[in-house]
């Protein structure tokens, strides 16, 4: 297993990479590596693509694309899919497993030797409840919607691409990532751009086999152990969602079963 060389001239090719996850990555992985975005879309909005960046119009869903798209990639941060858990079980696992073992397909042709998946915290979000407090991410995987289900479906093709092809693959089950913290219930699940950063520059630089770590900030109220993200990675959280505490509202509304009916859950305060 290699890591990502901790140099200027490595290539980390981003999907999705026009999308929300892959603005707030931007500005971090640049400043290390170079950079390929991969993305459905046409242009950037709102936030315009610094130059120097190469950008890639295709469907990475399509194989020839994605070969393409990998050409001389020393990593892949795959980002793309539907993160929406309002979404039925067809249109989250058209959009999030088919491209996911096509991407990791066209990985294995290259021969990229650094995979990361952006998996979600709801792949385990039944066990967000005070008697599971903090969340082991070794825990067995409990999904609490169609799209935490097709979490648990990415992060298992993560480990087989890793077992046949001897590459390094690393899972982050991220948090609330690139979105205002307007609501109580995001506080113990909260991921600060700066963190997101940390953590993604960290799992490129390990050359763990295969692993699976959440990724949140280092909340006062975080229900999700961040000890093998520490361990494994060297991630050092460092932003407090307890800034926004005072702000933050009620729900706006129901989301999946990762919440319970209470409008503090996951973030009440613990003696």
């Amino acid at each position: 297993m290699d890591a990502l060389r901790n140099d200027r001239e490595s290539l980390v090719v981003i999907t999705g990479g026009l999308g929300r996850v892959a603005t707030v990555l931007r500005p971090h992985l640049r400043a290390h590596h170079r950079l390929r975005l991969v993305d459905r879309a046409a242009s950037a909005e709102p936030a315009p693509i610094e130059p120097g960046i190469d950008v890639h119009q295709a469907d990475i869903g399509d194989p020839d694309a994605a070969y393409r798209a990998f050409d001389g990639a020393d990593a892949i941060v795959h980002l793309a899919g539907d993160s929406n858990p309002w979404h039925g079980w067809d249109e989250v696992y058209a959009a999030n497993v088919p491209p996911t073992e096509t991407v990791l397909a066209a990985a294995a042709e290259r021969g990229v030797p650094k995979v990361v998946l952006a998996s979600s915290l709801h792949a385990v979000g039944e066990y967000n409840r005070p008697e599971y407090w903090p969340v082991s991410p070794q825990l067995e995987p409990r999904p609490c919607c169609p799209y935490g289900v097709t979490k648990v479906e990415v992060e298992a093709l993560g480990r087989s691409h890793a077992e046949r092809t001897g590459a390094s693959v690393t899972c982050l089950r991220l948090g609330l990532t690139g979105w205002p913290l307007t609501e109580r219930r995001y506080l113990g699940m909260w991921l600060s751009n700066d963190d997101a950063g940390r953590l993604f520059l960290a799992a490129l630089r390990t050359p763990e086999p295969y692993g699976v770590h959440f990724g949140v900030s280092a909340n006062t109220r975080n229900n999700w152990d961040t000890t093998s993200a520490q361990e494994a990675l060297g991630y050092r959280p460092r932003d407090d969602s307890e800034i926004f505490a005072g702000s933050a509202g009620p729900p706006s509304g129901p989301v999946c079963r990762i919440f319970d009916d209470s409008e503090t859950s996951g973030c009440e305060e613990r003696p």
